[in-house]
């Protein structure tokens, strides 16, 4: 019977490892699913601001170029419709010499004031005669008889009638690298007579491209309507043709077709980044470009990042729960071997257990029935002591101690069963003769009968009380999964909540990147207001170089060029208030991400009081084992007590066939009882 009990307690599983699978296994899933929820949004985010980082360098590469290119489009517009220029290539025909035309010093002396306007870029203002093929410039040089106009790249205006961006070359009077900007000049009749250009520096580009540097090592590159690369960190491309810079068939179809768009590349320095922006109508392109591990750095950060705290969270829990497993079952454990020994019939037993919760009150329940079955030893030795007597014959017995519980029935019973025995003594003295032969027999029959039933009543009384206890223990169990239920509702309605937060900041973000589009745009406004401004001091200039000092043009273009200074104050006041709004919903942005940390908090917390719960079910359950395993005992008991009861009756029947044969035996019996 022991070893049977050993290997089923061996079999049973521990009240620790049982609470840490349970509640273990749980929180690790939820720990899981928030994470997956978490790297899945934060991956998406971050891949859009790097999309928009991107996409928003190369628009501000490709406005900015734009600004830089269209004031000198516009101004050799203007210089195509100047009246000298147009009058003085009428005037020049075939042989003539340019020089010798009385609009010459007027047409020179605008060259000059034009070059002025930006001498840090532009190299040359000129005009050149079609027909005379003969062109000259603000620097003073005329070309010579062998001079060819047709031959130029730039002749092509004279075909589409366009103004024309031509590819970078190299200036064979300075050396240096340039680019023309050119447009044709029409007579007063409609046909095409000759060109205006500038010749501009590619330093200021350079200088402008090598401002724009995304992160540590992104950057971004310029190319040419003919697919000239006139700008990359790697210098050695420079003057390339992108097909043979080792871009990837991507980037070269992109630039070619004049597409803009988000895209993923290769060069020669590994897997890129980048986006496609046209460079308003000059042909142009710009692309944007990031390394890949710069790319997706952020997004490797934040994985490290969530792996270590999601990491650290499950240890932290594990431990706790480990810890709280520990303390709730060393107690019972204690318990459980105090159990044991009273089952064996040992009494002399101690209890250890100082616990705040049920299980110390567990602890108090069995240490004072402890004490109370000490007591009962006492009553214990009195009965047997009386019962002694009696078996010697004396039944006027006398009980000293005060019974308690179902003790005093037992003292009561035994005193009843004292007077029932005098009397019955007495009586069957009165009437020994008619019955001594089978009093004796009967007499211990009724007795046997008296003990069945008295053992029948309190395994009855005790399977009762047991039944009770079990049904305040599963009402407890039901409680306490009915809260478990409530509390399961809370965590998932505040990992809904955390989810809508998370959603806010998603939106707030959208209305960042719907306000820096925006901020660009005013941005662009505030360029073309600024070109104005120029080609209107460049008119300026002229106008007051013909009139002289009593100019009234000057006061008009003054005038102007004050209005447009206006829009320039209120477009930059625009921008600013824009950049406000910015900023205030990246402050939102922020607070939104707080409240769904908070939020997380209070999900850990519920998830805590759902483990103390089912904690305590856990006991309730182990209690209600107990007691029904106490219901099987009794009602074991009962049986066995019915079962004697029969086979008692049985004896007396046969012991009354006797009785009249054994008569005077019991009278010389009754005689050795004491009565009082």
């Amino acid at each position: 019977m022991g070893s049977n009990t050993k290997k089923k307690d061996h079999s049973r599983k521990k009240i620790a490892e049982e609470i840490m699978v349970r509640i273990g296994t749980r929180v690790f899933v939820v720990f899981v699913v928030v994470a997956v929820i978490a790297i899945v949004m934060v991956w998406s985010a971050i891949m859009s601001a790097k999309e928009t980082e991107l996409t928003l360098e190369s628009e501000s590469a490709a406005n900015r170029l734009t600004g830089f290119f269209d004031q000198y489009i516009k101004m050799s517009q203007q210089m195509a419709v100047n009246p000298e220029i147009v009058a003085l290539l009428e005037e020049t025909s075939a042989g003539d010499d340019i020089t010798q035309k009385p609009n010459f010093p007027t047409v020179y002396e605008d060259l000059v004031n034009i070059a002025g306007v930006d001498a840090d870029n532009i190299m040359a203002a000129w005009v050149a005669d079609m027909d005379a093929s003969i062109l000259t410039q603000s620097d003073g040089f005329t070309s010579g008889d062998g001079w060819d106009f047709s031959a130029r790249a730039w002749s092509v205006c004279t075909q589409t009638g366009e103004t024309v961006l031509t590819e970078p070359y190299i200036d064979s009077s300075t050396g240096d690298m340039i680019l023309s900007v050119v447009t044709p000049v029409r007579s007063s009749s409609g046909n095409i007579i000759g060109a205006a250009g500038l010749d501009t520096s590619l330093d200021q580009i350079i200088s402008v491209m090598k401002s724009y540097t995304i992160g540590r090592g992104g950057y971004v590159i310029l190319v040419t309507s003919a697919g000239t690369i006139l700008y990359d960190e790697d210098e050695s491309l420079i003057q390339k043709n992108i097909n043979e810079s080792g871009l990837s068939g991507n980037v070269v179809s992109a630039i070619e077709n004049c597409e803009q768009e988000f895209m993923k590349y290769k060069s020669q320095s590994g897997t890129k980044y980048g986006f496609t922006a046209n460079v308003g109508e000059t042909g142009y392109s710009v692309l944007s470009s990031l390394p890949s591990f710069e790319y997706h750095e952020m997004i490797y950060g934040m994985l490290v990042a969530l792996i270590i705290a999601f990491g650290v969270g499950i240890v932290v829990i594990s431990v706790s729960i480990m810890k709280t497993s520990h303390s709730l079952s060393e107690p019972i454990k204690d318990l459980n071997e105090t159990a044991k020994k009273l089952a064996a019939g040992e009494l002399d037993v101690e209890i250890h257990v100082h616990s705040e919760n049920e299980i110390g009150q567990l602890g108090d329940s069995i240490s004072a029935t402890v004490t109370r079955l000490k007591e009962y030893i006492c009553y214990i030795d009195e009965i047997s002591d009386v019962l002694g007597d009696m078996a010697q014959g004396k039944l006027a017995v006398s009980l000293k101690n005060d019974y308690v519980g179902e003790f005093a029935k037992l003292k009561d019973a035994l005193l009843l069963i004292s007077k029932s025995m005098i009397d019955v003594m007495g009586g069957i003295t009165e009437s020994a003769y008619q019955v001594s032969a089978g009093a004796d027999e009967l007499a211990n029959a009724a007795q046997a009968l008296a003990e069945g039933a008295g053992t029948q009543a309190a395994a009855v009384e005790e399977l009762v009380a047991t039944s009770s206890s079990v049904v305040e223990q599963v009402n407890e169990s039901r409680k306490g999964f009915e809260a478990s239920a409530n509390e399961t509702k809370q965590v998932t309605a505040m990992m809904e909540h955390s989810q809508n937060q998370m959603n806010q900041m998603m939106e707030a973000m959208t209305k960042i990147q719907e306000t820096s589009r925006q901020v660009v745009g005013i941005i662009q406004t505030i360029e073309e207001i600024a070109d104005q401004t120029n080609l209107l001091s460049l008119n300026a200039s002229i106008e007051a170089a013909r009139a002289g000092e009593s100019g009234k043009g000057f006061a008009v273009v003054a005038g102007e060029i004050g209005k447009l200074a206006d829009e320039s104050s209120k477009a930059a006041n625009t921008t600013r208030d824009l950049i406000n709004v910015s900023m205030e919903e990246i402050d939102k942005g922020n607070e939104r991400a707080g409240d769904v940390v908070l939020s997380l908090r209070d999900t850990v917390a519920a998830v805590e009081r759902v483990s103390k719960m089912i904690t305590e079910a856990a006991e309730n359950a182990a209690l209600q084992t107990q007691s029904m395993e106490q219901i099987r005992i009794g009602i074991e008991d009962i049986s066995q007590g019915i079962q004697d009861n029969s086979a008692t009756a049985q004896e007396s029947s046969a012991t009354s066939q006797e009785l009249a044969a054994q008569a005077t035996t019991l009278n010389e019996m009754v005689h050795q009882f004491e009565l009082p």
